[in-house]
């Protein structure tokens, strides 16, 4: 079904979003959060690019990841950490949503 595809497609970045960050800090001597752009944008299909950003959508919902603005404005994602995302502790987040705007000319 429909549902159990985007089940699975959020879970599938859920794991390259949690590999890529853990990766990550093996070479770096700080935790360095993600591009959400480089995580989403698919540099080959606009299409693609906004599937991506719906599911991942789902995993800032449920709290599995954070979402915030590096110094220069632009957005970071990084995986919540295990211990933190136990399912009472993210029931008592604040949960805060936002409207992405992305024409097909800025993808490109």
């Amino acid at each position: 079904s429909h549902q159990e595809a985007t089940e699975k497609e959020v879970e599938r970045i859920l794991r390259l979003l949690q590999t890529h960050f853990k990766n990550d800090r093996k070479y770096e001597f700080t935790d360095m959060p993600i591009s959400f752009f480089d995580l989403v944008i698919d540099p080959n299909s606009f299409a693609r690019t906004v599937e991506n950003i719906f599911h991942v959508s789902f995993i800032i919902r449920d709290g599995l990841a954070h979402v915030k603005l590096d110094e220069d404005k632009l957005p970071i994602i990084e995986p919540v950490e295990h211990r933190e995302g136990r399912e009472e502790d993210r029931s008592n987040l604040a949960r805060n949503q936002a409207v992405i705007s992305l024409s097909h000319q800025e993808w490109k």
